[in-house]
Protein backbone atom coordinates (compact mmCIF):
# COMPACT_ATOMS: atom_id res chain seq x y z
CA UNK A 1 0.00 0.00 0.00
CA UNK A 2 3.09 2.29 0.91
CA UNK A 3 4.42 1.89 -2.25
CA UNK A 4 1.06 2.33 -4.36
CA UNK A 5 0.81 5.56 -2.50
CA UNK A 6 4.69 6.80 -2.93
CA UNK A 7 4.48 5.95 -6.87
CA UNK A 8 0.75 8.03 -7.13
CA UNK A 9 2.47 10.98 -5.52
CA UNK A 10 5.45 11.00 -7.36
CA UNK A 11 3.30 10.66 -10.57
CA UNK A 12 1.68 13.67 -9.18
CA UNK A 13 4.42 15.71 -8.64
CA UNK A 14 6.24 15.39 -11.74
CA UNK A 15 3.09 15.86 -14.04
CA UNK A 16 3.01 19.33 -12.37
CA UNK A 17 6.65 20.23 -12.98
CA UNK A 18 8.15 21.26 -16.26
CA UNK A 19 11.77 21.95 -17.33
CA UNK A 20 12.66 24.89 -19.18
CA UNK A 21 13.08 24.38 -23.32
CA UNK A 22 16.71 24.92 -24.14
CA UNK A 23 15.92 28.05 -25.98
CA UNK A 24 14.74 29.24 -23.02
CA UNK A 25 17.49 28.41 -20.97
CA UNK A 26 19.71 30.19 -23.55
CA UNK A 27 18.11 33.70 -23.72
CA UNK A 28 17.92 33.32 -19.59
CA UNK A 29 18.49 36.25 -17.97
CA UNK A 30 20.37 34.77 -14.78
CA UNK A 31 21.45 38.00 -13.36
CA UNK A 32 24.97 39.43 -12.33
CA UNK A 33 27.72 37.52 -11.90
CA UNK A 34 28.99 35.74 -8.91
CA UNK A 35 31.39 33.19 -7.55
CA UNK A 36 30.35 30.38 -5.28
CA UNK A 37 31.45 31.99 -2.29
CA UNK A 38 29.59 35.42 -2.80
CA UNK A 39 26.26 33.17 -3.42
CA UNK A 40 26.42 30.69 -0.45
CA UNK A 41 27.47 34.35 1.69
CA UNK A 42 23.62 35.03 0.88
CA UNK A 43 22.31 31.85 1.02
CA UNK A 44 23.88 30.84 4.01
CA UNK A 45 22.20 33.23 6.91
CA UNK A 46 19.12 33.00 4.37
CA UNK A 47 18.28 29.40 5.08
CA UNK A 48 20.26 29.81 8.73
CA UNK A 49 17.21 32.38 9.27
CA UNK A 50 14.65 30.01 8.28
CA UNK A 51 15.49 27.29 10.82
CA UNK A 52 13.24 26.48 14.39
CA UNK A 53 16.93 27.26 16.01
CA UNK A 54 19.47 29.50 14.54
CA UNK A 55 22.00 29.04 16.58
CA UNK A 56 22.13 25.32 16.27
CA UNK A 57 22.50 25.01 12.44
CA UNK A 58 24.58 22.62 10.27
CA UNK A 59 25.18 22.57 6.65
CA UNK A 60 26.49 20.07 4.88
CA UNK A 61 27.37 19.23 0.98
CA UNK A 62 26.98 22.59 0.06
CA UNK A 63 27.29 24.12 -3.64
CA UNK A 64 26.31 27.02 -5.39
CA UNK A 65 26.42 27.51 -9.43
CA UNK A 66 25.04 28.80 -12.16
CA UNK A 67 21.30 27.24 -12.74
CA UNK A 68 17.80 27.42 -12.01
CA UNK A 69 15.02 26.14 -10.50
CA UNK A 70 12.44 25.06 -12.65
CA UNK A 71 9.10 25.93 -12.98
CA UNK A 72 5.82 24.45 -10.95
CA UNK A 73 2.87 25.14 -13.27
CA UNK A 74 -0.12 23.71 -10.97
CA UNK A 75 1.94 26.88 -8.12
CA UNK A 76 1.90 28.70 -11.11
CA UNK A 77 5.53 29.56 -10.37
CA UNK A 78 7.50 30.00 -13.63
CA UNK A 79 11.28 28.81 -13.93
CA UNK A 80 13.62 31.12 -11.51
CA UNK A 81 16.93 31.42 -13.62
CA UNK A 82 20.37 32.68 -10.98
CA UNK A 83 22.66 31.18 -8.95
CA UNK A 84 21.24 27.98 -7.53
CA UNK A 85 22.31 26.65 -4.07
CA UNK A 86 21.65 23.55 -2.14
CA UNK A 87 22.70 21.49 0.32
CA UNK A 88 21.49 19.84 3.13
CA UNK A 89 20.93 21.68 6.83
CA UNK A 90 20.25 20.36 10.54
CA UNK A 91 19.06 22.14 13.40
CA UNK A 92 17.71 21.48 16.82
CA UNK A 93 13.62 21.34 17.41
CA UNK A 94 11.79 22.25 19.67
CA UNK A 95 12.57 19.39 22.12
CA UNK A 96 15.98 20.14 21.87
CA UNK A 97 17.65 17.73 19.57
CA UNK A 98 18.49 17.65 15.57
CA UNK A 99 16.20 15.95 13.73
CA UNK A 100 18.54 14.63 10.40
CA UNK A 101 19.71 16.30 7.58
CA UNK A 102 16.86 18.22 5.14
CA UNK A 103 17.78 18.98 1.79
CA UNK A 104 17.18 22.60 0.34
CA UNK A 105 17.82 24.83 -2.36
CA UNK A 106 17.36 27.97 -4.23
CA UNK A 107 18.50 30.83 -6.33
CA UNK A 108 20.59 33.85 -5.69
CA UNK A 109 20.71 36.81 -7.98
CA UNK A 110 22.11 39.99 -8.24
CA UNK A 111 20.11 42.29 -10.39
CA UNK A 112 22.29 45.25 -9.98
CA UNK A 113 21.36 46.04 -6.24
CA UNK A 114 22.99 43.47 -4.66
CA UNK A 115 22.97 39.42 -4.51
CA UNK A 116 19.62 38.39 -2.74
CA UNK A 117 17.53 35.65 -2.06
CA UNK A 118 14.92 34.96 -4.41
CA UNK A 119 13.37 31.67 -4.14
CA UNK A 120 14.09 29.02 -1.47
CA UNK A 121 12.80 25.60 -1.28
CA UNK A 122 13.42 23.33 2.26
CA UNK A 123 12.37 19.90 1.66
CA UNK A 124 9.50 18.09 4.17
CA UNK A 125 8.12 14.97 4.12
CA UNK A 126 8.56 11.60 5.68
CA UNK A 127 11.07 8.71 5.54
CA UNK A 128 8.55 7.66 2.91
CA UNK A 129 8.71 10.28 0.56
CA UNK A 130 9.68 13.75 0.05
CA UNK A 131 8.21 16.54 -1.32
CA UNK A 132 9.42 20.26 -1.59
CA UNK A 133 7.19 23.09 -2.60
CA UNK A 134 9.14 26.28 -3.91
CA UNK A 135 8.44 29.69 -1.90
CA UNK A 136 9.13 32.71 -3.48
CA UNK A 137 10.94 35.81 -1.40
CA UNK A 138 9.50 39.15 -1.99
Amino acid sequence: MKALRLTAIVVMISGCSSAPTEQEVDVADFGLSMTEAECLAVAKPFITAQMGDPQSVIFENLTCYRGLEGRVPVARVEATYGYRFAGDVDSKGAIGRYSGLTPFSGIVRDDGSGPQVVRYCITSGSRDYRFCIPSMVD
